[in-house]
C-alpha cells in the first residue's frame, strides 16, 4: 500500500514537471518571437558616407571593411591607441589591403589646442602629408605648436605659405565641424570611438560603435567576423 502511493506520488510530481517544462518552453517562444520582432522594428544604423575622405585615410580603396576613429589630438586615451593598437592594426589588415581606417575630427571643447591640431592635419593632408603631421603631432603628445607643424613643413618641403593661409581658411573649420555634428548624430560623446562595418558604395554600413580605447583583440574579433 505504501508503495502504490509512494508511486502515485512520483507520477504526480512527474506529471508536473512535465507540464513546468511544457510550459517554459512556450515562454521562451514567446519571448524570443518578441525580441525578434522588437529587433526587426529596430531601425538600421544610417549608412556614413565615405567619399571626400581620402586624404584622411590608410589603406586600399578596394578594402571591403572600414574603421573610422573619432579623434581629439589632445586626448591621452587617442594617444593610448595611436602608440598601442594602431600599428598592430596596420601591420595585420591596413597594410595588407584588407581595412581601410578613416580618421575624423572630434576635438574636445576643454581641450584648447584640439582645433589646431585638426586644422594643421588637415591642411597638410591638403599637400598630401596629412599621416606625417598626424604622427608628428600625437609624438609631441598632442601639441600643434608652431615649432612642430614647422619642423613637418621643413622635414617634408611642405609649401609654408600654403599651410598658413589654409590654418586661416573658414572652410577648414567647417569640415572639423562637419566631423562634430556627424560623431555627435552618430552617439559620440568622448574620444577615441570607432565605427567597424562594411564597405558598400563608398559607405559604411553593418558598423558597430565602440567607445574609448579597445583592445587590439577588439578589433581583431570585428574585423574577422565581418570578413566570413
Amino acid at each position: 500500500m505504501v508503495h502504490a502511493e509512494e508511486k502515485w506520488v512520483a507520477d504526480e510530481i512527474f506529471m508536473q514537471m512535465s507540464e513546468m517544462r511544457k510550459e517554459i518552453g512556450q515562454l521562451k517562444e514567446k519571448v524570443a518571437g518578441l525580441e525578434q520582432k522588437l529587433s526587426d522594428q529596430q531601425p538600421k544604423a544610417a549608412p556614413v558616407p565615405l567619399t571626400g575622405t581620402e586624404s584622411m585615410s590608410l589603406g586600399k580603396a578596394d578594402a571591403k571593411i572600414a574603421i573610422i576613429e573619432f579623434s581629439d589630438y589632445e586626448c591621452p586615451f587617442c594617444a593610448k591607441h595611436y602608440k598601442n593598437v594602431l600599428p598592430k592594426l596596420r601591420e595585420r589588415y591596413i597594410d595588407k589591403g584588407r581595412v581601410k581606417y578613416v580618421m575624423m575630427d572630434f576635438p574636445l571643447e576643454f581641450h584648447a589646442h584640439a582645433k589646431k591640431a585638426s586644422l594643421a592635419t588637415r591642411c597638410a593632408g591638403e599637400q598630401g602629408q596629412y599621416w606625417v603631421m598626424h604622427d608628428a603631432i600625437f609624438e609631441a603628445r598632442g601639441q600643434a605648436s608652431d615649432e612642430v607643424i614647422d619642423q613637418v613643413v621643413k622635414k617634408h618641403k611642405l609649401d609654408a605659405k600654403k599651410l598658413e593661409t589654409c590654418l586661416d581658411d573658414p572652410k577648414q573649420l567647417a569640415k572639423v565641424q562637419s566631423d562634430i555634428t556627424l560623431g555627435s548624430r552618430l552617439g559620440v560623446n568622448g574620444t577615441p570611438a570607432f565605427l567597424i562595418g562594411k564597405i558598400k558604395d563608398k559607405q559604411l554600413v553593418d558598423y558597430q560603435r565602440f567607445d574609448g580605447v579597445q583592445s587590439f583583440e577588439t578589433f581583431v574579433a570585428m574585423i574577422d567576423g565581418l570578413s566570413k
